[in-house]
């Protein structure tokens, strides 16, 4: 029991000093591009969820991640739809359920750095940004802010809304005239937001989404901006939706919230390896021994032994010597292919150069057994001599 204490003063040590680095080190800022409402990174949507209260009542507001097509299945009249998004490519079925919420009267904010696909076809608008353009190279050089102001001289507005030109410098370069009203410009005079009438509603589209992140609606009177902006939204239901831009990500499960955020996922990281180093450390201190099992003998040799001993303890030297004759036989016809039962010259010199021997050897050993197998009987030397040279030949 001492020795499991010891173990889990370690861990907790190893915990308390990781929680202790965590607390006291500086915190790295995350520079990701989220537009989440709960995010209060630089560009999440953090500030913007707390501002859009005081513009549209809170209790109005849904906060989700569905298509436009799933929000609008559900509807029974029309409704709001908010959407900030690097990039606006609703597909077939979501761009129908859109504009045909707006057709009866609903009102849209979608705001997007790049307007593509079916939707941008539909309504003949594009996107571009000036970065790119060698038109506009000398403005960089100049000055590294942009301003946006709105168009219209009656909205109550405090001159110029500034912004880094490094992150805003989207704008609208192509739009239906016919049906489309430029509400902002940014300095160089290009649309930035505009309004499309489409049946009873309207849909009002920006090509600067990060004028409504954390970072830049908290610089100076950029708040002015969005708050403005977003007023054409009417007073009813508000689905804002971030499919658009971060999927499905929403937390449904417990493990899915614990593990997107960093300091529960750590814990849950460093409690499951704490399990899995006590069940080690715990399985290694209480293994039962394994008993060493040893193999079987082998007692052939024993066998051949023992029996060898009774026929020597016989005296029946003969038999003795017929057998280690057959087993010569036996290997010289398996091993070489030799037929040794019948010796002749020939028979001698093919077995002296299979088996590498000098021929008078061979001729010798030959000899030999011929004398043995001639006699009833042989002596106890007859047979050591016998053995000798077949132990001394090589087969």
């Amino acid at each position: 029991m001492r020795k499991d204490w010891k173990y889990i003063a370690y861990l907790s040590a190893a915990f308390v000093f990781y929680l202790a680095v965590k607390l006291l080190s500086p915190r790295n800022l995350d520079w990701t591009i989220t537009f989440h409402h709960k995010d209060k990174n630089p560009f999440g949507a953090y500030a913007l969820d707390q501002l859009i209260g005081s513009i549209i009542p809170k209790n109005s507001i849904q906060q989700n991640n569905y298509t436009l097509y799933e929000l609008y299945d559900t509807l029974d009249k029309p409704a709001n739809f908010l959407s900030l998004s690097s990039s606006f490519s609703p597909g077939r079925e979501d761009c129908e359920a859109l504009l045909k919420n707006i057709e009866k009267g609903g009102t849209a904010f979608i705001a997007a750095e790049y307007f593509r696909g079916r939707f941008a076809d539909t309504l003949s608008l594009h996107t571009s940004d000036y970065f790119f353009d060698g038109g506009f190279t000398a403005v960089f050089n100049r000055n590294d802010s942009t301003g946006i102001r709105f168009k219209n001289p009656s909205v109550p507005q405090r001159g110029v809304y500034s912004f880094p030109r490094k992150n805003i410098h989207n704008y609208f370069n192509e739009v239906d005239t016919t049906r489309t009203q430029i509400i902002a410009t940014n300095d160089l005079d290009l649309p930035v937001l505009i309004k499309i009438s489409w049946g009873e509603g309207f849909l009002y589209l920006s090509s600067t989404p990060l004028t409504f992140t954390n970072a830049y609606l908290l610089y100076n009177q950029n708040a002015e901006f969005a708050s403005l902006a977003l007023s054409h939204l009417p007073d009813r239901t508000t689905y804002w939706t971030e499919f658009y831009h971060l999927g499905r990500l929403e937390a449904r499960t417990p493990l899915r919230f614990i593990l997107t955020n960093e300091p529960l996922s750590w814990a849950y990281y460093i409690t499951i390896l704490s399990i899995l180093l006590f069940m080690i450390f715990e399985a290694r201190r209480r293994q039962r021994i394994i008993p060493i099992v040893k193999p079987l003998a082998n007692t052939s040799l024993e066998f051949v032994r023992t029996i060898g001993n009774l026929y020597y303890q016989a005296t029946d030297h003969k038999n003795i010597a017929e057998k280690r004759v057959a087993f010569l036989m036996e290997q010289l016809r398996s091993k070489y292919g030799i037929n040794a039962h019948q010796v002749n010259e020939h028979t001698l010199l093919t077995i002296a150069r299979k088996t590498g021997h000098a021929e008078d050897k061979v001729r010798e050993l030959f000899l030999l057994i011929g004398l043995v197998q001639g006699k009833n009987q042989i002596t106890e030397s007859e047979l050591k001599s016998l053995n000798e040279k077949l132990d001394h030949f090589n087969y």
